[in-house]
């Protein structure tokens, strides 16, 4: 069994989702629901280009103890998902192919827990990195925020291939101690016992978005801080070499999120 097979399955179920620095009890690493509202965005940042972005993936046994394979960017369904709840676009927007706003380029690796001789352990999930121009990554952020506040009490949605899916709530857990910025979220889903998690850390322009879940031990599914960090590790030594872009207009101007739509 690869990797790729166990992470097709978590796709299916619509369970792509990640969370880290925290256990599942919602203890912080450094503040609950986000760490901080980073550095000024108005600042020239570093873009990573595509082909830059291609030497932040993991390699496949980089970080002991995880299988890593290399998806295609739309490993999280074709299509871009709907929801009934406007308020809540940002989270389905992060569970699907097509975030937005839209990144210059994206990366996607899948990972599963490995144990002795690589028998996978249950835990499975995805990592997607994403490079954006002038303020698309704090935006993303700061629209996940407020996504999670508004639909604590759960929403519904419909993936790119018109799955219906259900959430019965989103809760805030503590985020990792990595980036300029972070969050975590876990979300119940109301059908299967397997929650859906999602940790992103901002790096500069740049996230790192972990989705993952886990059908043999729905209980204690969590991202590791070590797979956080490998990950992480590797953007910013990317970014360090990336050109300078400079800040957005006065006007404010810069990439803003869309707004919510329905299911349909």
């Amino acid at each position: 069994m690869k990797a790729m097979v166990a992470v097709s399955a978590v796709v299916a179920l619509g369970l792509a989702a990640g969370c880290s620095g925290s256990d599942d009890a919602g203890r912080p690493g450094r503040a609950a629901g986000g760490r901080g509202e980073g550095k000024d965005t108005r600042d020239a940042v570093r873009v990573l280009s595509p082909a830059q972005l291609q030497h932040v993936e993991l390699g496949p046994h980089e970080v002991p103890g995880f299988q890593i394979e290399k998806a295609s960017t739309g490993a999280a369904g074709h299509g871009r998902p709907g929801t009934d709840r406007a308020a809540c676009r940002p989270l389905v927007d992060a569970l699907g192919s097509q975030p937005r706003p839209q990144p210059v380029a994206s990366v996607v690796n899948t990972f599963a827990k490995a144990g002795e001789g690589m028998d996978f352990e249950g835990l499975m999930g995805m990592i997607r990195v994403s490079a954006y121009g002038r303020d698309g990554a704090a935006t993303t952020l700061r629209d996940l925020r407020s996504a999670a506040t508004e639909c604590a009490d759960g929403f519904g949605m419909r993936t790119g291939e018109g799955e219906p899916q259900e959430f019965s709530s989103v809760r805030t857990l503590g985020a990792p101690e990595v980036g300029d910025e972070a969050v975590a979220y876990r979300l119940e889903n109301a059908a299967e016992r397997a929650p859906s998690l999602i940790t992103v850390v901002r790096s500069g322009s740049t996230l790192a978005m972990f989705f993952a879940t886990s059908l043999s031990d729905p209980g204690d599914v969590e991202i590791p801080r070590e797979l956080v960090r490998a990950q992480v590790e590797k953007v910013e030594v990317a970014e360090r070499k990336a050109p300078t872009v400079p800040p957005p207009p006065a006007s404010g101007a810069g990439e803003g999120g869309e707004a919510g739509d329905s299911a349909g």
